[in-house]
């Protein structure tokens, strides 16, 4: 499995600004176990299984928890047991003990290296994993080595690590180029548009997503010059992925690091070995990731004293990443001190067109996932055993549920108007007039509103994953037919519409079927991307002729598209597709003064009780403001992440709705919340999105 990479955490940070941090826990003083480091090291290797079934030892049961891990050590060789038949698992670990795990692991690799300990005989059983020990850095030359002194479990996991360290470096063995302009070359664009075209929906996309992967890493600003640049707005940042000091070329070979210039100057060539670990920073938070230390001890190393090199290597991510300079001091911190905003990238100088193939669909699937498969949209729609679609609304515009309207729509409007807009809402997708007798009357009237009701006396659609479809005539009559897909088509191309000030186009993919025999006007269907699990209902037009299907507002079918709902819909999604019509369609450009007048009790500084969410994030503060104009401010570690106004209205005693507009994005985000005390007698403001439930206690004052 490819790990992540450490531009791909950076890059969902920079963009997104707002993951979480992952807190390593504290690590364990008491001494090893021989069963602990044997699990340490199982653990380390993947936690293979065990080929055999059987207890290699007397005094291991098979129940034991470490039992799988042992049974692989006996039989990878690690350890043959303490004599006797016994492997004592409650027996402490002494450090010759572990440094013979270790270069067990490493598969005793020979070393001819010098024993510089007083304390240890040339012919000692664990010189062999000494000398290699000490070859690769594991185990400090001077003073004594101290054999039989315990091991503890931090000294454990210290030496391990250490060994991550000196198998990468030998991992990385090679000479490497700068990443990000050979992934810019103009011949690699095509695999740029290949990789990408799964997830765009258009050429403008395409080349937005393009230029996010790659210019966002090929800024020319790094340390103070870009925190003062990026200061009033962290999600513009620009890291810079080049090599500093002139370097045009490194090259790794054995334990020594060399780099030349672009004219194939030396710059310099040190040796180095393994002294740490350094946990990444980013904004004062932990990332769950770490950059591994190598210094040299050359007087002359000056600004390449330090290499830190991230997990990446060309064999699991096709690239390295890596920082360097001349102190340990914010070396990993990637917002502060004087590397803020920096990260070289690099990729192995005698790369193919394959490794740029790979490096890049990898970059594009960490930082955007794996893009959707082809999922037929029929299937979906119909679910496992087939879905029976009503009338979208013929449910909603019930009377039964215009306190639910009413909640909604009063966030933004305030209650005193709720009901007029509400009406204005639904009149919106009630019209009559659909086809040529709207196109006319809308010329004259300018205005216009859409019929989205079932057409051509259909009630109810019931469609199945067989791809057939029932319809139910409102005589009650039934009629099957059988579907075929006809691929992606355009529906409104070329045709735009005005919504609160701002022309908008029409153009809309959706997926066109076709009847295998005539259907009259359900022989063609298009469904458009809406479905119960992404809007709570469906939208989809049918015909007898596929071109006129397209035309959103001219043609046959202008003004009209049906809009549905599951039959068998409960409650909650009832309210839910509301309040989703209602976000959608609000002009939120304007706030009545009756909206305001509903926000005082949310007027204050709230902090979000982060215990939920686990010891990991004990470091992590998250807070928002809101002040007496609606106008709201989310900081996390002090970072101004969004601004946005706020809409609420109580639709009951310590129960409301919350809206927030998302300034930038020109978006609304709602949700439910409640207002209660707890029993420290603080304010506790509980949000219920559909992504989840956070509480925040107001700060006193």
């Amino acid at each position: 499995m490819k790990r992540k990479s450490l531009f791909a955490l950076l890059m969902a940070l920079v963009i997104l600004a707002g993951a979480l941090p992952t807190a390593a826990s504290a690590a364990d003083s008491a001494p090893a176990l021989r069963s602990e480091a044997v699990v340490c090291l199982w653990e380390a290797a993947g936690s293979p299984a065990p080929s055999g079934t059987e207890a290699p030892f007397t005094d291991v049961a098979l129940s034991a928890p470490y039992a799988a891990a042992v049974r692989w050590a006996a039989e990878t060789g690690l350890t043959d047991g303490t004599g006797g038949g016994c492997f004592s698992p409650d027996g402490h670990v002494s450090r010759a003990q572990m440094v013979a795990f270790l270069w067990k692991q490493a598969g005793k690799p020979a070393s001819s290296a010098a024993l510089p300990f007083s304390d240890v005989a040339a012919d000692a059983w664990y010189a062999p994993a000494l000398r290699w020990a000490l070859e690769n850095g594991l185990i400090d030359a001077s003073g004594s080595f101290a054999p039989d002194a315990e091991v503890t479990l931090s000294d454990l996991q210290a030496l391990l690590a250490a060994a991550d360290a000196g198998e990468l470096l030998a991992q990385l063995q090679g000479s490497y180029v700068e990443l990000f302009p050979e992934m810019s070359l103009e011949k690699y664009v095509p695999v740029w548009s290949e990789v990408l075209l799964p997830y765009c929906s258009s050429a403008e996309e395409l080349g937005q997503y393009y230029q996010m992967f790659t210019l966002r890493f090929m800024g020319t600003q790094y340390g103070a010059d870009a925190i003062a640049a990026f200061a009033d707005d962290p999600e513009s940042a620009v890291f810079n992925c080049f090599f500093l000091h002139d370097i045009a070329r490194f090259t790794i070979d054995g334990t020594t690091i060399s780099g030349v210039d672009a004219g194939g100057t030396e710059r310099f060539r040190h040796s180095y070995h393994y002294v740490q670990d350094l946990p990444v920073t980013y904004f004062g938070m932990e990332l769950p990731a770490a950059m591994h230390v190598y210094e040299s001890d050359d007087a002359q190393a000056d600004a390449f004293r330090y290499f830190a090199f991230s997990d990446d290597t060309p064999g699991e991510t096709y690239h390295l990443e890596f920082r360097y300079g001349a102190s340990l001091e914010n070396l990993a911190n990637y917002t502060e001190g004087d590397y803020a905003y920096w990260l070289a990238s690099a990729i192995p100088a005698d790369y193919d067109d394959a490794t740029m193939r790979d490096c890049i669909s990898l970059f594009v699937t960490e930082n955007l996932g794996e893009a959707a498969e082809d999922v037929d949209v029929f299937t979906t729609i119909a679910g496992e055993s087939g879905t029976s679609y009503s009338n979208l609304f013929s449910v909603i515009l019930d009377a039964r549920y215009d306190a639910i309207w009413h909640d909604a729509i009063a966030a933004v409007t305030g209650a005193e108007q709720a009901d007029a807009y509400a009406q204005r809402l639904k009149g919106a997708i009630s019209a009559e007039l659909y086809g040529p007798d709207a196109v006319a009357a809308y010329a004259e009237s300018g205005g216009y509103a859409f019929d989205c009701w079932f057409i051509n006396g259909a009630e109810r659609f019931t469609f199945r994953p067989d791809l057939s479809a029932t319809v139910t005539m409102t005589d009650g009559t039934q009629q099957t037919w059988q579907y075929e897909p006809l691929g992606t088509h355009l529906m409104g191309e070329g045709e735009t519409f005005l919504f609160q000030g701002t022309e908008f186009s029409m153009a809309t993919e959706g997926e066109l079927y076709r009847s295998t025999e005539p259907a009259g006007e359900f022989s063609y269907l298009f469904f458009l991307p809406d479905t119960m699990e992404t809007t709570y209902h469906l939208e989809f037009r049918y015909g007898s002729d596929p071109e006129a299907l397209m035309g959103y507002m001219k043609g046959p079918y202008a003004y009209w598209l049906a809009a549905a709902i599951d039959a068998d819909a409960d409650l909650e999604t009832i309210t839910k597709v509301i309040r989703l019509f209602c976000l959608e369609n609000l002009d939120y450009s304007q706030r009545s003064a009756a909206s305001l007048s509903q926000i005082g009790e949310l007027i204050g500084t709230w902090d979000a009780d982060m215990s939920e969410f686990g010891a990991a994030y004990a470091d992590v503060t998250l807070y928002f403001t809101i002040d007496e104009t609606g106008h709201g401010k989310t900081w996390m570690n002090g970072v101004l992440t969004t601004e946005f106004d706020v809409y609420a209205y109580e639709s009951a005693p310590g129960r409301g709705v919350y809206v927030a507009y998302e300034l930038a994005s020109g978006e609304a985000e709602g949700a439910d919340y409640t207002l209660e005390t707890d029993a420290q007698g603080r304010t506790v403001l509980t949000l219920m999105a559909a992504d989840g439930t956070i509480r925040y206690v107001k700060r006193a004052g």
